[in-house]
């Protein structure tokens, strides 16, 4: 499952831009707004950070990193690191995205031409079939138009 757009890990993420250290969390809580973390956070093993993944002012998710292997300082230049990969990788999400939406659009369209070209040939069969109703009305008693009736009607 996802985590729902305005439930406050997601709504402080694209409010703030903030990377989230869940270890400075647990120790000052009061530095992120009061923030409340979901459960299935709190209770991750090993989590470490949470990266939003942005585009422009809009948050398209979020990533959660474990932590590290080797000790990392959390310094300016670390959290800028991250951030322009949390850009590069929103970026690609939303292209993903957009594409994804592409194809599906492309995939409706072609569905609705081919509906048409059905929907056209059922009201010409139905024409067709209108007119030898009326047609076999009137000539109920010539064999040769019954002949020619059931010819055309015959399965290929």
């Amino acid at each position: 499952g996802g985590v729902a757009a305005d439930a406050a890990l997601p709504a402080f993420l694209a409010h703030s831009g903030w990377i989230v250290s869940l270890p400075e969390f647990a120790s000052h809580p009061e530095r992120y707004n009061a923030l409340a973390l979901p459960e299935w956070l709190r209770t991750l093993p090993g989590a470490w950070l949470v990266v939003p993944l942005a585009v422009g002012n809009e948050l398209v998710g979020f990533v959660v990193l474990l932590d590290p292997r080797s000790p990392v300082e959390i310094d300016w230049e670390v959290r800028d690191l991250l951030k322009a990969a949390a850009r590069a990788a929103a970026s690609y999400l939303q292209q993903l995205r957009t594409t994804e939406a592409l194809v599906e659009s492309r995939k409706f369209a072609a569905f609705n031409r081919m509906s048409a070209f059905v929907i056209h040939d059922l009201k010409n069969i139905v024409a067709q079939l209108s007119l030898m109703i009326r047609n076999a009305e009137r000539h109920r008693d010539n064999p040769e138009f019954q002949k020619d009736m059931l010819t055309t009607v015959e399965p290929l």
